[in-house]
């Protein structure tokens, strides 16, 4: 199948709520590489790539988030082609 990577912007009642730490599980568990962030807007940006079933999975998730969170869109932006990151993390 091929990596696929997209750039995620999750808007909403996203920050204070462990959106952050959600993402991170589920990319671990998905075995997804990239990063997430809290963006000064407000809002959580994310970097996934992987395996596209495992992509869709973690898109779909991250429409949910965590018990707290109340998310009200989700932007997706598909990338050219993967950066090859090594690891998935929490970014300040």
């Amino acid at each position: 199948m091929g990596l696929k990577a997209y750039r995620v912007i999750i808007k909403g009642i996203v920050q204070g709520v462990n959106f952050r730490y959600f993402v991170k599980t589920e990319a671990d568990r998905l075995n997804i590489k990239g990063f997430v962030k809290n963006t000064l807007d407000g809002h959580v940006e994310a970097f996934f790539e992987g395996e596209e079933e495992n992509i869709k999975e973690i898109i779909s998730l991250s429409h949910i988030g965590p018990s707290n969170a109340r998310v009200k869109e989700v932007k997706l932006y598909e990338q050219e082609s993967p950066f090859n990151f090594k690891e998935f993390t929490i970014m300040r």
